[in-house]
């Protein structure tokens, strides 16, 4: 390693070539043999052999990185990503045929400046002939849950409706609440929030319209989840926007939410996850909701775990080629031996019931009423058999007398009228129980007897309810997750709007102080939720009904397969296009589910 000063690399040249890296992959191979094979950039020239050529190189894994700085004695210094096992460096002919040769080394890429294309990303998708339409997402409302916002920001002028930051009280009060510190506050520590903010909604003010978002006529409502305790504050965010939607004093009302976070999990979808009951009762409230798929690829079962749940959209990521990026998460594979669905229609019905089901922790089986006269004392019981249907475990009674404050005795017997008795109320003298619920078998008879108590005759009627006790998730609702993103939207080096003293911009100062490129699904996620309230703003200006499932099914079905390459699990029905889909949603033409055609599994 050289003592030499470390070179200042432009990091949008850093960001934008590790980004494009996404899509290749390679096994280790001999020097001469890597470039035939793609491990080794066909455009870096190494005939001459001290001719020095900046580079990003691509490892198996981060233990591998250290070797350039360990093996290697380089002229420029190093930079090694964070997250990303790959490092920035500038090799000579002869160092890059070496490097080439080692085993874990994925690709050698020439570091060169490329187009940023927030700008092209617009038109990739074909949200520049859709606005031509005369869509801009005027007069819809977006609700962004992430870092935050930093203001003031030229590009977004009188369209923060809020931006929520979470306090402590002063007092010390274990209270805590959301805080609207207004457009003009800074609450994102990072940028990232600003980022996907401006993806959706920027005007490009700053930037004589060149970096405009999916839907610049679109309000905003950013949350800033910047805490350590990361899932209470989602949770806390997803809570006060729920509160904010059901008030009616509160001129917000969001139609569409984006969320750029998450966990990738290779597991079933929990549909009693914090975060997905939230998304959830969201989707009920006519909301739609976008997830980003995840950064986890290209290994399969990679899939956020919120963005599995059949009421969002969950988005990859491509590159500007329309490939779906390497790093962008993939769900499962049909040949897989466990639950793999792709069906939305019938996860979402089966997601239905269970939560329809779970508001009281239970699913009703059967119910109905039983009615008759009774007494008085010595007169004989009434009986009425009840079956119990399979699955049942719980039986509820609820007893109304006429005349009221009289007694009877209500019995429930298992098999017979003289079997085992399993519940009883009012044989305590003078008080009346008027309810008891009792454990049941599926399958089961039940004999339920009405004894009369008094000397006086009194007319009853008794509401029954069977029902099966919900804990955890039921195995009968199966499967509720859906295991494969919707589309596919830009996300590899994607320019949008930053503070000018956020860390994600402020790493390298350059001439754009409001704007810098990231990636990740977490940049293709703002993409589609813009081109979401695209769909919603041509709907409503047109008086036509929609529902989140509506924009969901148009989107997937006006998708393009673009590539041969696209599989179901890793970019779902394909390529937004979203002058397509807005046209219809101008026409009220909403997909149905049987509409939608997943890419080809056998290309």
């Amino acid at each position: 390693m050289t003592d030499e000063p470390r070179r200042r690399y432009d990091r949008r040249t850093v960001l934008k070539a590790g980004g494009a890296l996404g899509a290749t992959a390679a096994l280790p191979l001999a020097a001469d043999t890597a470039r035939a094979a793609g491990t080794v950039d066909d455009r870096l020239d190494l005939s001459a052999s001290d001719a020095l050529h900046e580079v990003i190189v691509v490892f198996a894994d981060d233990e591998s990185v250290a070797r350039l700085s360990g093996d290697l004695d380089l002229r420029e210094g190093i930079y090694e990503y964070r997250m990303l096992s790959m490092a920035y460096t500038a090799l000579t002919s002869g160092q890059v045929r070496t490097v080439a040769g080692w085993d874990g080394v994925r690709r050698v890429r020439k570091a060169v400046e490329l187009e940023y294309y927030d700008d092209d990303a617009r038109g990739l998708v074909g949200v520049d002939a859709a606005s031509d339409l005369g869509y801009d997402g005027s007069g819809v409302d977006v609700a962004v849950i992430d870092s935050g916002f930093s203001g003031p920001h030229p590009d977004f002028e009188g369209r923060i409706e809020s931006n929520w930051q979470w306090v402590d009280d002063p007092l010390g009060s274990p209270d805590a609440d959301w805080v609207d510190l207004g457009a003009d506050a800074d609450t994102d520590d990072l940028g990232h929030g600003t980022h996907v903010s401006g993806t959706i909604a920027g005007d490009g003010g700053a930037s004589d319209g060149r970096y405009r978002g999916m839907a610049p006529g679109a309000r905003l409502s950013v949350y800033s989840t910047n805490a350590t305790q990361y899932l209470p504050y989602v949770v806390g965010a997803w809570d006060h926007v729920l509160a904010r939607a059901d008030d009616p004093d509160v001129d917000f009302d969001p139609d569409v939410v984006s969320n750029s976070y998450g966990v990738a999990r290779d597991v079933r979808y929990n549909p009693d996850d914090p975060v997905n009951v939230a998304t959830w009762e969201a989707y009920r409230r006519g909301m739609v909701v976008a997830f980003a798929a995840g950064n986890d690829g290209p290994a399969v079962d990679t899939l956020n775990r919120f963005a599995k749940a059949p009421h969002v959209l969950c988005v990859a990521a491509t590159d500007d080629d329309r490939e779906v990026t390497e790093f962008s998460s993939r769900g499962r594979t049909p040949d897989e031996d466990r639950e793999t669905n792709y069906d939305r229609r019938t996860a979402l019905g089966n997601l239905g019931r269970f939560h329809a089901a779970m508001t009281n922790e239970e699913r009703t089986l059967d119910s109905g009423t039983w009615d008759g006269e009774l007494g008085p004392s010595g007169t004989g019981s009434d009986y009425h058999a009840w079956e119990a249907p399979n699955g049942a475990d719980v039986l509820a009674l609820t007893l109304d007398l006429t005349p009221d404050g009289e007694q009877i005795t209500v019995t429930v017997h298992e098999g017979s009228r003289d079997g085992t008795e399993v519940g009883k109320m009012g044989e305590e003298p003078v008080y009346q129980h008027y309810t008891l619920t009792t454990d049941v078998t599926g399958g089961e008879t039940y004999w339920i007897e009405l004894e009369p108590a008094a000397n006086v005759a009194v007319t009853y009627e008794i509401d029954y309810e069977g029902f099966e006790q919900i804990r955890g998730e039921p195995e009968q609702f199966r499967p509720v997750g859906v295991y494969r993103p919707a589309v596919g939207t830009p996300g590899n080096s994607l320019v949008s709007t930053v503070g000018p003293t956020d860390p994600l911009d402020a790493l390298e100062p350059d001439e754009e102080p409001y704007y810098t490129p990231m990636t990740g699904t977490s940049m293709a996620t703002p993409v589609t939720a813009g081109v979401a309230t695209l769909l919603i703003d041509a709907a409503r200006m047109n008086g036509r009904e929609w529902s989140p499932v509506d924009v969901i099914n148009v989107l997937e079905a006006t998708a393009e397969a673009v590539h041969g390459s696209y599989t179901p699990w890793n970019v779902g029905a394909g390529f937004v296009n979203a002058e397509a889909a807005v046209r219809r949603a101008e026409r009220g033409e909403f997909a149905d589910f049987d509409e939608v055609e997943l890419t080809d599994t056998e290309s």
